[in-house]
């Protein structure tokens, strides 16, 4: 325990200013996106902007991809829920063909991805890696289409980032992604109630 709290101040003096506007930003946008509020893409889009620099340093280069995907991906959120005008969003479901597509692509993008990594660069823990990169782009898209299912692939994807930041040592960023798996539990629940009262 002691190790753990001299490496978090450690990583404080490194990334501290920076991780810390990178954390505060992504938890306003999860906590708007679980309301189902156009605003948070902006403060995705912030987070983002942040959290390329940061995976660039950290070598973990599947998670800067993801994250400039996000940074397009705030942009593409911002312009689909612009008709939204602070109203609840409708909710829709995924249909059980686009769920068998999705996680088919998602697993063989995965294996591609992570073995290519492992194999020809430094990349660190490069399947998890490549499993948050891969599948976050589909929930990512899952989100911006407003099903509900990316609530339940958010699960998944922020547990286990959870777990690979805190494997990096970078211990903000890893409660962060445990709180993520909170509050996408908490979206789940949420968004389903508006499927219903739909």
């Amino acid at each position: 325990m002691q190790e753990i709290l001299a490496s978090f101040f450690e990583e404080s003096k490194a990334y501290g200013f920076l991780e810390s506007a990178a954390v505060l930003s992504a938890l306003i946008y999860i906590y708007l996106a679980s309301k189902g509020k156009r605003l948070c893409f902006l403060f995705g889009l912030i987070s983002s902007v942040i959290y390329v620099y940061l995976t660039i340093q950290l070598k973990l280069y599947f998670d800067t991809f993801i994250n400039g995907y996000y940074i397009y991906m705030s942009f593409a959120g911002w312009f689909a829920w612009k008709n939204q005008n602070n109203r609840e969003i409708e909710v829709l479901n995924l249909s059980k063909k686009e769920l068998s597509l999705s996680l088919t692509l998602g697993i063989l993008a995965t294996l591609t991805l992570a073995f290519f990594a492992d194999n020809y660069s430094d990349a660190a823990l490069p399947y998890a890696d490549a499993f948050t990169t891969v599948f976050s782009i589909i929930a990512t898209w899952m989100v911006v289409k407003k099903y509900l299912e990316n609530w339940l692939f958010w699960i998944i994807i922020d547990a286990v980032a959870a777990a690979m930041y805190f494997y990096k040592e970078l211990y903000l960023t890893s409660m962060l992604f445990a709180l993520y798996t909170i509050i996408a539990i908490n979206g789940y629940f949420k968004w389903k109630k508006l499927l219903k009262d739909v």
